[in-house]
């Protein structure tokens, strides 16, 4: 049977392959490793890729990598594992700095890069992204007693972005 464990066993293979420079799991999911779980459609992933002479950002080398493997793409997802992932190339500097400083965790025995969660409320507070759900979540993060509020504020001040 499929698991979210076999999805990160894919991720890494994906990183070792070199489709990936690095990755980070964000959003609900991040969120079982530092709070209380909630329920998701999707594992977001922030990924640094390979350098391109272009200007443009295309993840069709990562779709392509994914579908000759057997893994294939619905919208915006790859199907990995009978999980839908989407992957998310960081998108400003505070998406690639939570993918530098992210942390290597356990899941169920698989090792995986899961952002910070001082990084995930500042991303879930970032102007585009401040919908009521991230809103909750972010305060839901706050209350775990997981993150480092120094660091946070740190990060608050430094992105211009409030709670």
């Amino acid at each position: 049977m499929p698991s979210f464990a076999d999805a990160l066993r894919v991720l890494n293979d994906m990183k070792d392959s070199g489709v990936v420079e690095e990755y980070a799991v964000a959003g609900a999911m991040a969120m079982v490793f530092w709070a209380e779980p909630i329920p998701t459609y999707d594992l977001d992933v922030l990924v640094f890729l390979p350098e391109d002479e272009s200007a443009i950002v295309s993840l069709a080398p990562l779709y392509d990598w994914a579908a000759g493997r057997g893994y294939p793409a619905q919208a915006e997802h790859v199907m990995i594992a009978g999980v839908p992932v989407q992957f998310l190339p960081a998108h400003n500097r505070l998406a690639e700095e939570a993918i530098d400083r992210a942390v290597t965790l356990e899941y169920e025995g698989v090792p995986v890069r899961v952002v910070r969660p001082e990084y995930l409320v500042a991303l879930y507070l970032e102007p585009g992204a401040r919908t009521l759900k991230r809103r909750e979540r972010a305060a839901a993060l706050m209350e775990s007693g997981a993150l480092d509020r120094g660091t946070l504020d740190q990060l608050l001040e430094r992105f211009g972005l409030e709670l």
